[in-house]
């Protein structure tokens, strides 16, 4: 009966994680009962003592729990420890990637790839819907065609659901028909790229390009990077003058960085200012950090001296900084180690998903510039549950 519970639990998490993927472009409420449900027949499975080692044994799932365990290690030294308890709260979705990594099928890993795909057409059509004004729900409208700040997670999974849609056109085998409806979707989501707002998604999706090209001249680098030279430019002059929208995400972030000093009150102002005050705190604690609980208690100190009147924050919307800020450089060389450890991978196994193994590190170490990416929501578990799936050993 156990045995016969296991192979059921095996299976039915053999689609769950799928779901789960399909679920994060989609609704948040589905992505934490489904992940609560991957726990649960993650325990029913069991083989524990199979699933310890692999996880052990995987330089990526290694480098991550060494990660995790100096925020929890970074507890010791903060003075606020029920703040440091919410912010190892706010990693739980990375807590998940061991676990995800135990549970994928190297067989459908491919599996996981197309139904986030869906997952994320589905989304991408109700913002056409809103754009075309056919259909308007939560306040989205045709100028603002995701749901409130909805943009700033939907640009980042859309460049990457770009670049796995260019992917499968190039080196994933399918048939005529196939590539044909993959291209129409390719297009699609380059054009809804420019009609929605997320300006770290733009970046990230010129540099999936980049670096599509990159692959596919993988013989001649000078190749690539002259086709990436003219093709960028080109694509950014083109919508630059065919989409309002990204019109004026451009203009404002030009305009708003000029300005950040006379009035900091902006989007791309206050970044600036998170990071300058958050630089004061890295200065004097270099190599610890202030621990994982007291970085909004030093912000605050620090704002009062540099920038009173100016809101205090708990997020410096940068990756890089907010890890300084709590383990110092430690906690960086810890983090850049966990993508390097990805990219590192990329090279060395060779099944027809290592581009893709190199897509996510680029992905993630570009668009954590704006935002602690790890820490948000749907990027966190798309963090969390792609390394899973793309960093999956045969052997395990």
């Amino acid at each position: 009966m156990k045995q016969q519970a296991s192979v059921i639990a095996a299976r039915v998490n053999s689609w769950l994680l799928p779901l789960l993927a399909m679920s994060l472009p989609l609704s948040t409420a589905a992505v934490t009962v489904l992940a609560l449900l991957i726990v649960a027949a993650w325990v029913i499975e069991g083989d524990y003592a199979r699933k310890c080692k692999e996880m052990v044994d995987n330089k990526v799932s290694l480098a991550l729990i060494i990660f995790l365990l100096l925020y929890i290690l970074g507890i010791a030294w903060s003075e606020d420890k029920s703040s440091a308890v919410a912010i190892i709260d706010k990693q739980w979705k990375l807590f998940l990637m061991p676990l995800f990594l135990t549970m994928v099928r190297p067989e459908h890993r491919r599996r996981n790839i197309y139904f986030f795909l869906a997952g994320l057409t589905a989304a991408m059509v109700l913002t056409y819907l809103a754009w075309f004004e056919l259909y308007h729900y939560g306040g989205v409208t045709r100028e603002h065609p995701t749901r409130k700040v909805f943009h700033v997670v939907y640009n980042p999974m859309l460049a990457f659901g770009f670049y796995l849609t260019v992917h499968e056109i190039l080196w994933g085998g399918a048939g005529r028909a196939g590539r044909m409806g993959l291209i129409l979707l390719a297009g699609a989501m380059a054009m809804n790229m420019f009609i929605t707002e997320g300006r770290a998604g733009q970046a990230a999706f010129f540099a999936m390009i980049v670096l599509l090209l990159l692959q596919y001249f993988n013989r001649s680098l000078l190749k690539g990077l002259f086709w990436a030279v003219i093709v960028i430019p080109a694509l950014f002059t083109v919508q630059y003058n065919l989409s309002p929208t990204f019109q004026q995400r451009v203009n404002a972030a030009w305009s708003e960085a000029a300005a950040h000093k006379s009035d900091p009150g902006t989007s791309i102002g206050m970044r600036l200012l998170f990071w300058r005050n958050s630089w004061e705190i890295i200065r004097e604690n270099p190599f610890t950090g202030v621990g994982t609980g007291d970085f909004k208690h030093a912000y605050s100190a620090v704002n009062a001296r540099r920038s009173p009147g100016m809101m205090v924050t708990d997020n410096p919307h940068n990756q890089y900084v907010l890890v300084l800020c709590h383990l110092g450089l430690v906690g960086l060389l810890s983090l850049l180690a966990m993508f390097a450890v990805q990219i590192r991978q990329a090279f060395v196994t060779r099944d027809g998903l290592q581009r893709m193994r190199l897509a996510l590190p680029v992905l993630f170490l570009l668009i954590m510039m704006s935002e602690s990416y790890l820490i948000v929501f749907e990027t966190g578990f798309l963090f969390s549950l792609f390394s899973g799936v793309l960093y999956k050993t045969e052997i395990g």
